[in-house]
């Protein structure tokens, strides 16, 4: 029993600290709500006095130290005022699909709560444990916590980059088939959005986004470009340059659809091929680590085993 008091001890920090986040967490939803209301009526004065309005064109929007931390934990601190960090988590969170104010500042507090939470029962177990090293394990483990969840966005984010790039080639399949019996492109990316189960998941959600953007008034062009800069996926842009030319030309999008398709057909092919290669060199190296020691055992362990016999006669 004595030598579980430690982890006792610590499972019940933990807990006190998940309470302690979940307070904080509803304390910082009320606090962003109060800092949108402010910023809501700020907007209505501008709009009420043009004046003042021309005067702060171009100035950009300042934050005191409490706002910067409520929008940071939330995560819906401007790029141009976030760092490096907050970038990328929030484009992250775009790639895997994640949109919103409410699941980024799930996203950030859970972040804050787990680290928070490691570092808590790592200095209590350190601190009633005998063992040495307690605090390299703190460093280590704070480390460990405060980079696992980047690790894990770009784990998710590089999973759904490689599952778009798959469904591609059925996407342009679908679109040549339907533009050549009279749908538009409108009313495909609205089916896409409508129907996920058409075997396109991720693409379809993200044509869900494009066509309620379309819907609140953006154009089609800038929703497609949109879409295409956040999920940063090189034959999409492509595809989404290759639609916005043949709109601004006005030309037959069916004709272009089938070489994108074949050239997409291609580098696909020699993608493969040149992974068959990779594996194919790599199989070698696991070949002679253990086939060959197994193959030698069989074809020369009699002829082993009959000298050693020989020799041990002769003896």
């Amino acid at each position: 029993m004595i030598d579980q008091l430690p982890w006792l001890v610590a499972a019940s920090v933990a807990l006190g600290v998940i309470g302690a986040g979940s307070l904080l967490f509803a304390s910082l939803q009320n606090a962003l709500r109060k800092l949108e209301q402010k910023r809501r009526f700020e907007a209505i004065n501008r709009m009420l006095d043009p004046g003042a309005a021309v005067a702060d064109a171009g100035v950009p929007e300042r934050f005191n130290e409490l706002e910067r931390f409520m929008l940071r934990i939330s995560g819906r601190l401007p790029v141009a005022a976030a760092g490096d960090d907050e970038g990328e988590e929030r484009r992250l969170l775009t790639k895997i699909g994640i949109r919103g104010t409410k699941p980024a500042m799930a996203f950030q507090t859970a972040r804050w709560v787990f680290l928070v939470l490691v570092l808590v029962v790592a200095a209590t177990y350190t601190s009633l444990s005998d063992s040495g090293n307690g605090a390299l394990r703190m460093v280590a483990a704070g480390i460990v916590a405060y980079l696992l969840p980047r690790f894990v966005l770009r784990f998710l984010a590089h999973r759904r980059h490689r599952q778009l790039e798959a469904e591609l080639p059925v996407f342009i399949d679908f679109l040549r088939m339907m533009h050549s019996v009279g749908v538009s492109f409108e009313q495909a990316i609205n089916l896409f959005a409508e129907n996920p189960k058409l075997g396109l998941p991720v693409l379809s959600s993200e044509l869900a986004v494009v066509a309620s953007a379309i819907r609140s008034g953006r154009s089609r062009t800038e929703a497609l470009q949109l879409m295409a800069r956040q999920m940063d996926v090189e034959d999409l842009t492509e595809l989404v340059a290759l639609i916005t030319h043949t709109d601004y030309y006005g030309a037959a999008v069916q004709e272009p659809l089938r070489k994108f398709s074949q050239r997409l057909t291609e580098r696909r092919r020699f993608e493969a091929q040149e992974y068959v290669g990779k594996l194919a060199t790599r199989m070698v190296v696991v070949m002679v680590v253990f086939l060959l020691p197994a193959l030698m055992l069989v074809t020369a362990g009699p002829g082993f085993v009959a000298v050693f016999k020989a020799l041990g006669g002769m003896s």
